[in-house]
C-alpha cells in the first residue's frame, strides 16, 4: 500500500502533495498571459512563476519569461562558454524545453497541460540548480561531475530514464542503474543545492514512481555539500522514506550502493 504512517508525515504523500500544490497555486492575469505563482522555491527562497498564454485551438505556451537564466547571469554564472552551453542545452532537452531569448518555453493542449507544467517546473528548478557554481572558482557541473565518478569507479548506469508514476504524471530520473544479480534497480536524483521544497519533490517523485517498479527497487539522492552543509531535516526526511542518502563528500564511502 501507498499509506505509510510516519511520524510527522502525510499518510498518502502523493494525494497530499499534489493537494498542497493546488492549494498552493494562484494565479493573476496579466493582459494576455495568466501568471502563476507555484510554491516552489528558486535558489533566493522566492516562489517560481510561469506564464501561460492561449495559442488557439485549445492550445497553450508556457514560459519562466527567462527569470531562471536572468536569475544566474545575475548571480555571477557565465552561460556564455560552449561548453555551459552545451549542458545548458542538454538539460532542458531532457525536459522536453524549448529556449528562446533566455527563455524556457513549452507548447501543450488542454489535456497534457498538468504534465507539461509539471517539466517546466521541474526544468526551471534543474537548470537553477545544476549551474549554482561556487563563487570563488569554477567547478565541474555536479551531473558531469557524477557521470566521471561513475566511469572511474566503472559503475553501470543509465543517464536521463523517465517513468510513468500512478498519478499519471512522468518523472525524470538524472540515472539508474539496473538490477543485477546481487542488487536491485536503483534510480537516483542529483541535488546540487538541497532544500526542503527540492526534498519534497524529489519524495514525491519516488513515491509516485515506486509502485510500478518492481518492490525491492531502490531510490537514491545525490546530495551536493561540497559548499555548504546539509539541513538535518532534509537528510531526516529521506530517512525516513527509506531513501539512500549519499552525501557527495562521503561518495566513496558508498560505493557498495552504486557498484553493481
Amino acid at each position: 500500500s501507498r499509506e505509510v504512517i510516519l511520524t510527522g508525515y502525510p499518510i498518502n504523500f502523493v494525494e497530499s502533495y499534489i493537494n498542497w500544490l493546488n492549494a498552493n497555486i494562484n494565479l493573476k492575469k496579466i493582459d494576455d498571459w495568466i501568471e502563476i505563482n507555484t510554491p516552489f522555491l528558486d535558489n533566493h527562497n522566492d516562489h517560481l512563476q510561469i506564464y501561460v498564454k492561449a495559442i488557439g485551438n485549445k492550445k497553450y505556451i508556457l514560459t519562466d519569461d527567462g527569470y531562471i537564466i536572468s536569475n544566474l547571469i545575475l548571480s555571477g554564472c557565465d552561460l556564455s562558454t560552449s561548453k555551459r552551453k552545451d549542458i545548458l542545452e542538454l538539460i532542458i532537452k531532457r525536459f522536453g524545453i524549448n529556449l528562446d531569448n533566455d527563455a524556457l518555453i513549452i507548447e501543450t493542449t488542454e489535456e497534457d497541460f498538468p504534465q507539461k507544467k509539471h517539466m517546466l517546473l521541474q526544468a526551471m528548478m534543474s537548470v537553477s540548480d545544476m549551474f549554482m557554481l561556487t563563487r570563488s572558482k569554477v567547478v565541474n557541473i555536479f551531473l558531469e561531475e557524477i557521470e566521471t565518478f561513475f566511469d572511474y569507479n566503472e559503475i553501470r548506469y543509465i543517464s536521463s530514464v523517465q517513468f510513468n508514476g500512478i498519478s499519471g504524471f512522468t518523472h525524470l530520473f538524472d540515472f539508474a542503474i539496473p538490477k543485477t544479480k546481487n542488487n536491485p534497480e536503483r534510480l537516483l536524483k542529483a541535488i546540487n543545492n538541497p532544500t526542503r521544497s527540492k526534498a519534497e519533490s524529489a519524495l514525491f517523485a519516488w513515491d509516485d514512481v515506486k509502485k510500478t517498479r518492481k518492490t525491492d527497487s531502490r531510490f537514491l539522492v545525490l546530495l551536493n555539500d561540497t559548499e555548504k552543509n546539509i539541513e538535518s531535516n532534509i537528510i531526516k526526511a529521506f530517512e525516513r522514506y527509506n531513501v539512500g542518502v549519499i552525501p557527495w563528500s562521503e561518495r566513496d564511502r558508498h560505493l557498495d550502493k552504486l557498484i553493481a
